[in-house]
């Protein structure tokens, strides 16, 4: 939707100021907002030739270059010369100083012209008067226009309160910067710390940027829009093309962010790059700052305390050269609705890097990636992922697995994708304790095992959940208490369906493919219990040395073989045959119908 950058205050200055003919023929007589006469002049330029009368209190332009170039404001006087004249001053030929008076100011009426031709190269260089727009804070309206607007340099939005808009797609800045890059194209950016461990000199706060299309021509070193030292910042209906590292990156006590409507074309296009679309990051030990004014030369590590209460919804990304979203040391950090597509190279789509908790990722739509979806690091904790549909895994790499989970109280929940990877141990590995897994559907497997927990992976949660595979086993549990219930283990060709290998486990609810034997096993060390599971028949259970007397197995259909279903007692197990007749023994059952019936029932 195109937005005016004229005021209602503006638009009362001067009846028909738009009529480029009359305003053309000389200057005009209005009413200024304050009730004294106004001038009416073609253009910046003509105004600065005029010889004002002194009761007149403003000058309306009707363009900066010429009429009708969109760069037409109202000045009012000032009383005296400002201390630091800018592009938002002017001054007429009888020395008079004037200063722009609108709520809204367009960029255009301080210079910029917005002719930049993409195709050719070539266009007006719009630094200047979009660096100074940047300076003057307020409200600033970028116009729509075929090209783009072209700028050299970075552009710092350093005032409180300030607010860049414009019509969208066609409001399109690009950042055409030298061999070393400028940074980012647009900035928000309060003071830095001047102490390792200290706090920004300065906030900027309450910022807002919409309706942009920041394009960085594939410029090493550039990033879209980023966000240092800011509170209370929202960015909404922002377009992002031909990005070179980072579309939207906020570090460094960063808090209350508000980003959604964002559509990113490309990102992460620098050559070599391994950078992301959406980077947030709190400050971590040894970081120089001194390229901000002031800033300290090192840092120590915040831990993630810096960052937080930043979302972002309804982002859609086409393409990345590397990673999607990355996390590192910050809490409260929320993404909802994201539509991605493949990952190019060795790119995952969610990373949560060092310190981040109570952070959620909710309803993603994904495509293909040659390395994994999830990588959730050992310090992450009480994370939530829910509501996931992923592509598959399209490499051959040993750390392409699918999901990492190395956190704490991790939770995933309604996940789906395709593990296409075979020079991995696993698809899903659960590295860390109390993970809470439900709803996790994995349509096909390639690796030995679709979910691996080693020792540290205790208390695993595992429910309501598919795994489908050709060859894989479903599960291999090392850790202890783990509970499995209520899931499908579709893996009838795999060596078994599943192994345990710690103690305490749980296994109930579970439907189980494949008759082989030793479907489920459980080993020396191990125990569980397993009941009401649904087995294919002909399947049996395997448990090996002293765990068939550490274990349980009761209520399970489909089993087969040397009692299927036992209780343990001190030195032996309680068995019913399949005549329902009780047996009990002190060593292995070696068939059905093997130990000493209890009571009479023989």
């Amino acid at each position: 939707m195109s937005v005016s950058p004229l005021t209602r205050r503006s638009l009362l200055g001067v009846a028909g100021a738009g009529a480029v003919g009359v305003a053309a023929a000389g200057p005009a007589a209005g009413a200024d907002p304050a009730g004294s006469e106004a001038l009416t002049v073609p253009s910046r330029a003509a105004a600065e030739q005029l010889v004002v009368n002194g009761r007149v209190r403003a000058v309306r332009t009707c363009g900066y270059a010429e009429a009708g170039d969109g760069g037409g404001a109202l000045y009012r006087r000032l009383d005296a010369a400002p201390a630091l004249p800018e592009r938002w001053h002017l001054r007429t030929r009888d020395g008079a100083w004037w200063e722009l008076a609108e709520d809204v100011v367009s960029v255009k009426a301080l210079g910029a012209a917005g002719d930049y031709d993409l195709a050719t190269g070539t266009g007006t260089d719009d630094t200047a008067a979009l660096q100074a727009a940047a300076r003057r804070g307020g409200t600033m309206y970028v116009p729509g226009v075929d090209g783009g607007y072209l700028t050299t340099d970075s552009i710092s939005l350093l005032v409180d309160g300030t607010h860049w808009f414009g019509d969208g797609y066609r409001s399109r800045i690009v950042l055409v910067s030298g061999p070393g890059g400028a940074g980012e194209l647009l900035g928000i950016h309060g003071a830095a710390p001047s102490t390792p461990s200290g706090p920004p000199q300065r906030y900027v706060q309450g910022v807002r940027v919409s309706g942009l299309h920041l394009d960085t021509n594939n410029g090493a070193n550039d990033n879209g829009l980023g966000g240092s030292f800011c509170r209370d910042v929202q960015v909404d209906d922002l377009y992002f093309s031909r990005i070179g590292r980072k579309a939207l990156t906020f570090q460094y006590h960063c808090a209350n962010i508000r980003c959604r409507d964002v559509t990113v074309y490309e990102a992460a296009t620098e050559p070599r790059s391994t950078f992301a679309v959406i980077s947030v990051e709190g400050q971590t030990a040894g970081v120089d700052l001194s390229y901000y004014p002031g800033g300290t030369t090192s840092t120590e590590d915040l831990g993630g305390a810096d960052v937080h209460d930043i979302s972002f919804s309804d982002i859609t990304c086409h393409a990345t050269g590397y990673n999607y979203v990355v996390v590192s040391n910050a809490h409260r950090v929320r993404f909802d609705g994201l539509a991605l597509g493949d990952t190019a190279g060795a790119g995952s789509f969610v990373i949560f890097t060092r310190r981040v908790w109570d952070s959620h990722v909710r309803g993603v739509r994904g495509g293909d990636t040659a390395r994994r979806f999830l990588e959730i690091g050992e310090l992450a904790d009480s994370c939530t992922f829910s509501d996931l549909r992923f592509g598959a895994t399209t490499g051959s790499s040993a750390d392409g697995r699918a999901v990492r989970i190395g956190g704490t109280r991790i939770r995933l929940a309604d996940c789906a994708f395709r593990h296409g990877d075979a020079a991995t141990l696993e698809a899903v590995l659960v590295a860390g304790a109390d993970a809470t897994i439900t709803g996790l559907h994995v349509a096909e497997c390639a690796s030995q095992y679709v979910l691996n927990a080693p020792p540290a992976g205790v208390r695993l949660k595992l429910t309501d959940s598919t795994f489908v595979s050709a060859t894989a086993a479903a599960f291999r549990v090392r850790g202890d208490q783990a509970q499995l219930s209520g899931n499908h283990f579709r893996t009838p060709a795999g060596p078994f369906a599943g192994r345990f290998e710690g103690a305490g486990n749980v296994f109930t609810g579970n439907h189980v493919a494949g008759a082989a034997p030793g479907r489920v096993v459980v080993t020396a060390a191990a125990s569980v219990i397993a009941t009401q599971n649904t087995f294919e028949s002909g399947a049996t259970m395997t448990f090996e040395g002293g765990s068939l007397y550490a274990s349980a197995a009761y209520g399970n259909t489909g089993l087969t073989g040397a009692a299927p279903n036992l209780l343990p007692l001190a030195g032996g197990a309680l068995h019913a045959d399949g005549s329902g007749v009780l047996r009990i023994k002190g060593s292995r059952f070696g068939s059905d119908t093997d130990g000493v019936a209890v009571g009479g029932q023989g």
